[in-house]
């Protein structure tokens, strides 16, 4: 019996241990680390020289959103990454609370004046309770479902069980996206498709211009007043 628990403790140990590492594969392709599971290095808030000093914190290897404010970059605000991206292969675990809301931004500009009211504009990635959130007084819209381009393309997908981890990823390259969830393509989309064009005119993002175009930017941990939790981020420029 001592034999089996001891195995228990260190198969356990183990598995904590393969989160926020590269595997020698990903060294070997290129990947880089954006989270290390005990430092915020490499992200400040929006708009700011610092670290957030409340609403994101760090427990057992995850980055925690700790957000009960409800509104857009309200509580904590917005963390984004030092470094801007322009073409990309970007991977991340999450999971959120019930009721939950939130995104990865990217291609994130930080214009100035800071728009009031809301999260900085972005290529979005959502993350959303799809099953029982209620938006506008209605259940959600496929195109703000979880997985998809926020507002410009439902992604391909039934609604996702929030109570447990997803693993994500994002590529970006020379006007294509795409947007994956739990290794299953579910948003493939051109910029400079007709799809993608209508998808932004009739989108909040309509009067950034330049929106159909951005050419790099940051990422985004989107603060939406929401429990998120982040784990594994890791990112291969293209």
């Amino acid at each position: 019996m001592k034999i089996l628990y001891s195995v228990l403790i260190v198969s356990i140990l183990c598995a904590c241990s393969r989160n926020n590492v590269l595997t020698k594969i990903e060294k070997s392709d290129g990947f880089i680390l954006m989270f290390d599971g005990k430092s915020t290095q490499g992200w400040r808030g929006a708009f700011m020289n610092e670290f957030p000093k409340k609403g994101w914190v760090i427990r057992d290897g995850a980055l925690l959103g700790e957000l009960s404010d409800g509104g857009e970059a309200a509580d904590g605000g917005d963390i984004v990454s030092l470094k801007k991206y322009r073409n990309f292969d970007l991977r991340f675990d999450w999971k959120l609370g019930k009721l939950g809301n939130s995104g990865v931004k990217y291609l994130v500009e930080e214009k100035l004046p800071k728009a009031t009211g809301g999260s900085q504009p972005g290529y979005e990635y959502q993350l959303i309770d799809d099953a029982d959130f209620i938006y506008n007084d209605k259940h959600l819209p496929a195109e703000i479902k979880t997985g998809s381009l926020y507002q410009i393309a439902a992604a391909k997908k039934p609604d996702v069980d929030i109570s447990t981890w997803h693993t994500s990823r994002i590529v970006f390259n020379n006007d294509q996206i795409e947007h994956y969830l739990d290794g299953k393509l579910i948003v493939s989309i051109n910029r400079k498709s007709k799809a993608f064009m209508d998808g932004f005119q009739q989108s909040k993002f309509k009067s950034f211009l330049n929106y159909p175009t951005i050419q790099e930017g940051h990422i985004l941990l989107q603060d939406h007043g929401h429990n998120v939790a982040f784990r594994n981020i890791k990112i291969k420029e293209l």
